[in-house]
This record gives C-alpha cells, structure tokens and sequence, in this order.
C-alpha cells in the first residue's frame, strides 16, 4: 500500500510541473532557485549591481511545433501578492551540451554616441522582432523591466531587452527574471502568454 501510496504521489508530481498551452507548447518546470547576480550568463550585460534585485533562474524544458515556436518575450513572473509582473531579464537556450547555446536579445530602442551616431554593439535594434511582453498586461498588476545601460556611468545609454522567438522546437530554456529581493520569500506564478504554467518558488 505505501508503495502504491508513493507511485501516486510521484504521477502527481509528475504532471503538477507539466502543462500544455492552448497552443501545443508543452512546458515542464525543472527547477527554479536564487542564482548570483555577477554570474556572467545569457546576453552577459546583464549585471544586476543593485541591492535591491536578485536574479532568479527558472530551468525549464520547451517542445513545440514547427509552426508555433516559443515567443520568448511572452513569459513574465508574476507577484500575486504585491500584483508585480516580471519581464523576462535574461534567457539561454540549447538542445544539448555541445555547441553554443542559443542567445537572442534585442533592444527596444535605438541607442547613440555622443557625435548622434546609432551604437551598434551589444543585442541589435529590431523593429521587425515583436515583443510580446505588454501584449498580456494583467489588470491591476505593475509590470516591472530593468533597462540595460550600453553606455557608461558618464554617459549612460538605457534600453529594455527583451528575447526573440526561439528557433528550437523542443530544447531546455533558462529563464532569468530580477526580481525585488524583500519579495524573494514569497510564492510565484510563472506565465506564457496570459497562461499560468506553474507555481514557482526558490
């Protein structure tokens, strides 16, 4: 009986840290913890310097179909006790452990030198690359995005990134989000799209 008892713990488990979106996407939740705000990962700008963030990674595995790829700027995390909705910060993607993985920012402005001439270092300016992020505001909730400085501390050059569609249709994607560290002891909801995929704590 206490084996059996486990089995159905275990299948419960199991398919409470997997879903399928309406759209076919199936979404399975490893892990998800604290990890160091200077570790270099994902775009490697994004250093979080302030006291008042901590990143946090959330380890998941992706499969979709050739013609419906994950939109990755549609993820957020989400704060339902102080109704804050996280943008995605940072993202790495691979399918194995050989080869580079995949790394797919792109700015929401353009940015500028001190002589007016467009920087073209760091994740390139897109207009044809959609962000999904405002597309799935929640009513009464703030969203909250961290712009990156391109520039220096002199002259500093600001814009939001955000993450393109993928190009894998089944593959492991680390989810980065910065997040208020006097809220980091509370439970949260990652979402696709206006989808809730799971619970998340770390």
């Amino acid at each position: 009986m206490k084996r059996i008892l486990i089995l159905f713990l275990l299948i419960n488990t199991i398919c409470y840290s997997q879903t399928k979106t309406s759209d076919g996407i199936e979404i399975v939740i490893k892990k998800a913890r604290l990890v160091d705000n200077i570790s270099i990962v994902g775009i490697r700008q994004l250093k979080v310097k302030s006291n008042e963030l901590r990143k946090v990674m959330i380890k998941t595995k992706i499969k979709s179909k050739p013609d419906n790829k994950v939109k990755l700027s549609a993820f957020s995390l989400v704060d339902t006790i102080n109704k804050i909705r996280y943008r995605l910060a940072d993202y790495k993607g691979y399918t194995g452990f050989v080869g580079l993985p995949e790394l797919i920012p792109f700015r929401k402005s353009k940015i500028y030198n001190k002589k007016g001439k467009e920087i073209d270092t760091g994740p390139p300016y897109d207009r044809w690359e959609k962000d999904y992020f405002d597309n799935y505001n929640k009513e009464g909730y703030t969203n909250f995005e961290v712009p990156v400085n391109f520039g220096t501390k002199d002259n500093p050059q600001l814009s939001i990134v955000y993450f393109g569609e993928t190009d894998y249709k089944k593959f492991t994607a680390e989810l980065f989000f910065t997040v208020l560290v006097k809220n980091t002891g509370l439970s949260y909801e990652l979402y696709y799209k206006d989808e809730k995929i799971s619970d998340i704590k770390f």
